[in-house]
């Protein structure tokens, strides 16, 4: 369970970066803090994939969302 929490906040990180990188663009500065959340996010979700192979297919990526949600609101 502790992979899926690693991986579903790296997956997290990795979707609220996005706000960051269109204000940066906006703006018309660096995106050095998104892409420094994205690099951290990531590194998040590779070393869950790298760490429990085979769980995390494209096809059950929700299936994990909604695991760790679950056991989120469980605890």
């Amino acid at each position: 369970m502790e992979f899926d929490v690693i991986f579903v906040l790296g997956l997290l990180l990795v979707l609220f970066s996005a706000p960051s990188f269109a204000s940066a663009y906006a703006d018309k500065r660096r995106p050095t803090q998104a892409f420094l959340t994205v690099l951290i996010g990531a590194g998040m979700i590779y070393y869950a994939v790298v760490m429990n192979p085979g769980v995390y297919a494209v096809d059950q990526v929700d299936d994990v969302v909604l695991r760790v949600i679950g056991w989120v609101l469980n605890e």
